[in-house]
């Protein structure tokens, strides 16, 4: 009887290694959702993964690397858009390089923080400006992740390509996708749009 069902078995998993990174599928260390997202951003040396996506917040990254309520926030985020037309551009600017422009990243260099309340902060160290004719400075980290552990696996929870301030949960990517959705439901709700 088990002859029968492991080719079945088998075929099952090889199909799931094939669809996802195997990195993506059982993602044991917590850097390494980080290096997934930095590889989808143009990281390209040696230590990058190779991984297939159309962008940082795909259906198949969405359901791998991202925690449930980081991923239920940017589909409403992502819906949100859609109903107000915005063709994609949620936040105006790269959510994870930072600015609206950037070179092709060098230097890149990952490194995870000690962990607390559940939490282990990775900070990612990157050049996207020198072509642009400036230094940037590679003491301090451009963006930084927070990643958790959800279901057995280790998956980015948040994000700040600025303005951190030690986790400051209202400059994080995350709550920018929340407020944008909070602010259009507001909108249809009232008719005005918040105040800034």
């Amino acid at each position: 009887m088990n002859r029968v069902h492991r080719p079945v078995a088998i075929t099952a998993v090889a199909a799931a290694v094939a669809l996802f990174p195997a990195t993506a599928v059982f993602a044991a260390d917590p850097l390494e959702p980080v290096r997934i997202v930095m590889s989808v951003a143009g990281w390209k040396d040696k230590d990058a993964p190779k991984v297939e996506a159309s962008g940082y917040f795909d259906g198949r990254l969405l359901g791998t690397i991202y925690s449930a309520s980081f991923a239920d926030i940017y589909r409403l985020a992502e819906k949100t858009d859609e109903l107000q037309d915005g063709s994609g551009y949620m936040l105006g600017y790269d959510a994870v390089i930072g600015g609206q422009d950037s070179c092709e990243l060098k230097d890149v260099r990952l490194e995870a923080r000690p962990k607390k309340d559940g939490v282990t902060p990775v900070n990612v160290y990157f050049d996207a400006i020198s072509c642009f004719g400036h230094s940037p400075d590679l003491m301090q980290p451009q963006t930084v992740f927070h990643v958790i552990e959800e279901d057995g696996r280790h998956v980015i929870d948040n994000l700040w390509s600025e303005d951190y301030r030690e986790g400051a949960l209202e400059s994080s990517v995350k709550a920018q996708f929340a407020a944008l959705t909070k602010a259009y439901l507001g909108f249809r709700l009232t008719g005005a749009w918040p105040k800034e």
